[in-house]
Parts: C-alpha cells; structure tokens; sequence
C-alpha cells in the first residue's frame, strides 16, 4: 500500500447529485449517486459525511479484524456503527465535529485470547481513521473547461 495512489472521478449530474466512479480497479464495481439533503438536493444517495464515515467505521473495523486474526483469535463476527456528528465552527460552517464508533464482537470477552494486546494496538494500525485523526493535507486545484488553472 505504501506509496500507492489512486483516483475517483466525481461527475454532476444535477443539483447536488454526483455521479462517484472508482477507476479501473473494481470493474464490477460501477458508479454510484451521492447527494445532498433537500433543499440543497433530492437525498438520492449518500452524504460526502456518510462517506466519510462509512469510510472510517470501515477501516477502523478492519483493523480490529486484522488485529484479532494476528492474534490469531476469532471475534466471532463483526457489527460496527457508527455515528457522525455535525456542528458549525466559528465561521458557522458546517463540519464533522466527531465520529463515535461501536465495534461489537459475536464473542463474549472472556472467549477471546490476547484481547488485551488486541485493544491496545489496532487503533493504531487504522490508515483512514489515523489519517483523519491527525488532518490530512489537501490541495485543491480548480481548472477551467479549457483546462486554464484558476487556483
């Protein structure tokens, strides 16, 4: 995974419906809709928050998983939700204020070995929820229909 990178081409379709495809890498895989909430949109289909949420509940998720099967332990089965919550900063701009995240095990605790180990390390080993975490650089460009750069 180290110094991979890789794109998604966002397409608008209307309003503040956007048509997300995921390159060459899941052919089987094809574009889905994200939108906004009325009145802004139609809700035809998830938030950028509900992505970036599911995105994080995902990876933290598989980090647990990846922590108990090196233990080598079974969890008997994973549940996770997770649940955004948005605020306003001082500019009064909607943002992501913090995301809680409830993993839940198909075993008892006492029916899984190294369960200490397992908690104390797989935060750490999480690439997007870390990421978030510590704020990710971004950089946007914007061009115009002739590819002119505008910033």
């Amino acid at each position: 995974m180290a110094g991979e990178s890789f794109s998604v081409t966002l397409t608008h379709k209307n309003d503040y419906r956007f048509e997300i495809e995921f390159e060459d890498k899941f052919p089987d895989f094809g574009p889905f809709l994200s939108d906004e909430p009325e009145p802004l949109g139609t809700n035809q289909g998830p938030t950028p928050p509900h992505m970036l949420i599911a995105a994080v509940a995902n990876c933290v998720t598989a980090s647990f998983l990846f922590a108990v099967n090196r233990a080598k332990q079974d969890a008997g089965g994973l549940t996770t939700k997770a649940t955004c919550h948005i605020g306003r900063n001082e500019n009064r701009h909607f943002r992501v204020v913090k995301i809680d995240i409830e993993i839940q095990t198909g075993k008892a605790a006492a029916e899984i070995g190294e369960l200490e180990d397992i908690l104390s390390r797989f935060e750490g080993i999480s690439t997007v929820s870390r990421s978030v975490l510590e704020g990710i650089p971004i950089e946007t460009t914007v061009l115009d229909g002739t590819g002119k750069k505008l910033k």
